[in-house]
């Protein structure tokens, strides 16, 4: 009897054991890595709203903006493993709600390092409640003042091209025309990405940069009619133009002028209602592109 109840109590913790390994070996399997030693950046597809992962050779995290609901977990989780749910640098923007809202749900789940913003406030719930957890986890919080160099190492660094914040006080913006303009640039590849900003917003960055050039750009304000001049196109002169609308969204995004102005520059255009996530990965000198409906 007592051989009996040893071996059932065998067989049980055996019966954990492959179960733990089943669901350990499922997580590890659903995550999708990324390749050793290369940058990714995947522009995920939340809907209708901005949310930016980039995973350095280093294995930092970097995410810009979240979109507009709690999805962006579903998302991070997808590429990010549960035994590493750290965000190394959290970047919102400005304070659009179709940017904003995924941050706080992020705050709630990842281990945020720091946070940075364009230095005007929101007034929505989700803002505040943003705002508030930062506070609570004593998060450093830096506004961003451009031109300004982040240096990830590798090769890899985040150069700030807008907002000034002088400017901006002259300005009086409002909160898409401050929109945070950053390049990402690794090896011989950049990317630009401009959130929200405006025809305005690219007119004072062809003022203040004689070199805007990058191989990738993220269209502003996800294709609306208030980005996008042919202008700005021609000096950043980009090979794919990245569009983050949702499908059928009520605005009509992406505007048939911006698609017109990208065909005139001969941009291959990728967009996130029709493609799903779109993911670029590079060593510094090759660029794949892949995409994940």
């Amino acid at each position: 009897m007592r051989s009996k109840r040893l071996n059932l109590f065998i067989y049980f913790i055996s019966g954990l054991v492959i179960i733990s390994l089943v669901v350990l070996g499922y997580f590890f399997f659903l995550v999708d890595l990324p390749p050793k030693g290369m940058l990714r950046i995947i522009f995920l597809d939340v809907g209708q709203g901005d949310a930016i992962l980039i995973q350095t050779p280093d294995q930092q995290n970097i995410l810009i903006d979240g979109g507009p609901d709690k999805n962006i977990i579903y998302k991070l989780d997808k590429y990010i493993p549960f035994n590493h749910r750290q965000i190394d640098i959290m970047i919102a923007t400005h304070a659009d709600l179709d940017h904003i809202t995924g941050l706080t749900e992020t705050l709630a789940r990842y281990s945020v390092k720091a946070v940075l913003d364009n230095g005007l406030q929101g007034s929505a719930p989700a803002y505040t409640q943003w705002q508030s957890s930062i506070k609570e986890k004593n998060i450093y919080q830096m506004t961003v003042n451009a031109p300004q160099i982040i240096d990830l190492g590798d090769q890899v660094s985040l150069e700030f091209l807008w907002p000034n914040q002088e400017l901006i006080k002259e300005l009086e913006p409002d909160n898409n025309f401050a929109s945070i303009v950053v390049k990402l640039i690794y090896g011989q590849h950049s990317f630009l990405l401009t959130g929200d900003a405006t025809q305005e917003t690219e007119q004072e960055l062809i003022k203040l940069y004689d070199y805007l050039e990058a191989e990738v750009l993220k269209v502003g304000h996800h294709g609306s009619k208030y980005s996008s001049g042919l202008e700005f196109l021609q000096k950043v002169r980009p090979r794919y133009g990245i569009i983050s609308s949702g499908e059928e969204n009520k605005f009509g995004h992406p505007n048939l002028r911006v698609l017109k102005n990208l065909e005139k520059i001969d941009a291959r255009i990728l967009r996130t209602d029709q493609k799903g996530d779109i993911i670029f990965i590079s060593n510094g000198k090759e660029l794949k592109i892949k995409v994940e409906k």
